[in-house]
């Protein structure tokens, strides 16, 4: 499709993709003389076709917001000065090569968030200045996230890259484990509108299954019946999956014509889940056995059935072994890829071939220096970091796009943690709390509208529509004011002489295009990846005539390429004789720790009893919210409006408690208080409350004026995932107070 510009007046209407999250929504957005008027949804986007939620629309706030950083600063007398681009990058470069020599490389960390990976130039340079430096200590969101589905992927099928999705357009039966689409967009998983697209699933005579502590947003458009909302205790779902488990096998229920043709080590399986069975299991989840029959028998049978996991799980202490029993029931019930089950997204490359080739999609490469948690995708967890910090083990911290103040388990040691560093850099379009607390120097960066970017690149084997996209910078940005982050990065790389990526040739394509071209455009990289994964299969640009070149992507700006695929297990598997292997030792030592605690929780252990005034806290995601981002935004928040603590109807009737009420939640790591909202939606005993608030900073001065609480500061970094470095973010205890 052809961009297309629509003059009114002296407005020009600009076709742009949403970066926000991985849905991609079209925008149009309004320019008069290089300033955006008004964003729009974009009713002719192939995809989303006028589809858009509330952030999209919220970078015009954040473009224009006051409180932006707009010149690089530098910390002086606990104030920050501004200072000039030259200063800032040329002390930064200094002050990083002396912590290198005098320590070690690994002695400089690097942190990104969650949106770090929205645009494709922005994490690469990231990894690209570690790199150089010869620094192993990369820490990101994921691990904070969804670390754990890409440690299940690695297990089952070869790379945590190849990761099936949920064919939701052609599916009768969607079981969701502890997500909220109607919110999160799917994530994981690339759909534009995926309301419309459920919407669709249960007009058609589907189905919704929906399990979760809350009667969230998806189960009361689509499941909101007593049947279709299986109420769970928190950070009990590795139960009930292992008892699904349990009932296809002891039933002979599998599909042994799949599991023959495709898998190996499944053999000793049924042995090893037979204690979880559906009557012990009622006991942990509260879920009647009668039920957990009911729904595995109905997952079996339905011909085109999925499950699907996300942060409900992934927050869990057995996160990883819960994304592993949610792919292994896929599989073991003949799900996987086949019509209307879980599917591999096809695109113009194969991401996890690529990623074969050039190092991406690495697991257990290293290990952490602290707890000795295996490294996923490149990345340590940040569960970790403060403890490396308060070890020695760092020295210096370079944050873009975090606030891990605010997103990190136990964040009262994060903040402790900051105090000891000898250097810390931000690169954010605020002062944001962690960079309040602790920044030495932060340097503006570019909004989403501003640059132009690839949408969702790495995401491409993960959309359930196939397509690529490209977008133009809505505005031209000041050349003296913020710039991109790969552009920052590769400023520090030049200034301290180093091989940028610690790679030859990517260093040599680096320094020739900027020669050639007297400015270097880092889509040069996308080029390469996009000529070498079409060559891999088979298409050659400029020669096949099914192949892309960079030029038609950049001028057709959105290319649907079409359905995804059936039948094409081998062709993505990256396992030894591409089959896959169901059991392995680490997943074994994860179910024996698991039957442990199945045996210590039916015996009436009092670690799993709650007291009178004690809570299981979860948390939730908002609409209007990306983590910790938008809170600055004024047209999101017209009524300034705060959080509130779920409480369940009859826990506030037993504890005296009234709406809007405000309360103190503590437990041993710290406390906070919060308004509460008494409903029905929530199971008892079980409190809910979003994280990413807590903004207690003059520099977001309209963030300020509705701050929230800090949840993650009741967390603990402590008891990390094992095989995935993945705090418990969901379902640890809380006791609760009138404040």
């Amino acid at each position: 499709m052809v961009i297309k510009i629509i003059k009114e007046g002296l407005s020009i209407f600009k076709k742009f993709t949403c970066p926000t999250c991985n849905s991609g929504c079209g925008l149009l957005i309004e320019v008069k003389n290089n300033k955006v008027i008004s964003i729009k949804p974009d009713k002719d986007h192939p995809l989303s076709k006028g589809y858009f939620c509330p952030k999209g629309v919220a970078w015009k706030d954040v473009t224009y917001d006051e409180d932006r950083v707009q010149r690089p600063l530098k910390r002086v007398n606990d104030t920050f000065v501004k200072i000039s681009w030259k200063q800032a990058l040329h002390e930064i470069a200094e002050k990083l090569t002396e912590i290198r020599e005098k320590y070690s490389p690994h002695s400089i960390a690097y942190y990104m968030g969650t949106n770090s990976l929205h645009h494709y130039a922005h994490s690469l340079f990231a990894s690209g200045l570690l790199d150089a430096m010869g620094s192993k200590s990369m820490y990101n969101a994921a691990s904070v996230d969804n670390n754990n589905h890409f440690v299940a992927q690695h297990f089952l099928y070869g790379s945590p890259i190849v990761m099936p999705i949920p064919d939701l357009q052609n599916t009768d039966l969607f079981i969701i484990f502890g997500s909220n689409p109607a919110v999160t967009h799917l994530s994981l998983a690339v759909c534009s509108n995926v309301k419309k697209v459920m919407k669709e699933l249960v007009e058609r005579g589907g189905e919704i299954y929906v399990i979760d502590p809350r009667k969230n947003k998806t189960a009361q458009l689509y499941a909101n019946d007593d049947e279709h909302h299986i109420a769970i205790i928190p950070n009990t779902d590795a139960f009930l999956l292992l008892s699904m488990i349990n009932i296809i096998l002891q039933e002979n229920l599998a599909d042994q014509e799949f599991l023959a043709a495709h898998c190996t080590n499944y053999e000793s399986l049924k042995d090893v889940v037979t204690d979880f069975t559906p009557e012990l299991v009622e006991k942990i989840c509260k879920i009647p056995a009668e039920k957990i029959y009911n729904l595995t028998h109905k997952f079996v049978q339905t011909k085109r059935a999925l499950i699907y996991g996300r942060m409900g799980i992934c927050g869990s202490t057995f996160s990883t072994l819960s994304a592993w029993a949610i792919e292994v029931l896929n599989i073991l019930a003949g799900k996987l890829d086949r019509p209307g089950g879980k599917i591999f997204g096809k695109n113009i490359v194969n991401v996890a071939q690529i990623g074969g080739l050039i190092g991406l999609g690495s697991y257990d490469k290293r290990r952490s220096r602290i707890g000795n948690y295996p490294e996923v995708m490149g990345a340590l967890p940040l569960g970790t970091l403060a403890k490396e910090i308060l070890a020695k083990n760092v020295h210096a911290l370079i944050i873009s796009a975090g606030n891990p103040i605010l997103s990190s388990p136990n964040s009262n040691e994060f903040k402790k943690a900051l105090d000891q560093l000898k250097l810390c850099v931000f690169l954010d379009f605020y002062i944001n709390e962690t960079a309040f607390a602790a920044a030495d120097y932060i340097l503006p960066v570019r909004t989403p509208l501003e640059n132009p970017n690839f949408h969702a690149i790495y995401n491409l084997n993960y959309q359930l529509m196939s397509h690529i996209e490209y977008v133009e910078a809505a505005v031209t940005p000041d050349p003296y004011g913020p710039k991109a982050e790969w552009e920052i990065l590769l400023s520090l790389i030049r200034l301290m002489n180093l091989t940028a990526f610690g790679n030859t040739l990517f260093d040599s394509i680096i320094k020739i295009s900027r020669f050639i071209k007297k400015k270097f455009d880092p889509a040069i990289l996308v080029r390469l990846l996009l000529f070498l994964g079409q060559v891999l299969q088979g298409r050659v640009p400029y020669l096949s005539s099914t192949a892309f070149t960079l030029k038609k992507i950049m001028k057709e700006r959105t290319i649907v390429l079409g359905k995804n695929e059936y039948g094409v297990l081998k062709k993505y598997l990256k396992t030894k004789k591409k089959k896959i292997p169901i059991l392995n030792p680490h997943i074994e030592k994860q179910i024996q720790s698991c039957k442990s605690e199945l045996r210590e929780r039916i015996s009436d252990n009092p670690k799993y009893k709650l007291q009178d005034n004690e809570f299981l806290a979860i948390g939730r995601r908002l609409l209007k919210t990306s983590n910790s981002w938008l809170h600055n935004a004024k047209s999101l928040w017209p009524k300034k409006g705060e959080p509130k603590l779920w409480v369940n109807t009859r826990d506030a009737q037993r504890l005296n408690l009234t709406g809007n009420e405000i309360v103190i939640l503590e437990n041993e790591l710290g406390s906070v208080e919060v308004p509460i909202l008494i409903t029905d939606n929530i199971m008892p005993g079980v409190v809910s409350y979003p994280h990413g608030w807590g903004h207690k900073n003059p520099k977001l001065s309209f963030a300020n004026e509705h701050p929230g609480a800090n949840i993650n500061k009741l967390s603990n970094s402590d008891t990390l995932d094992k095989l995935s470095g993945m705090p418990l973010f969901n379902g640890y205890k809380v006791r609760l107070f009138k404040a």
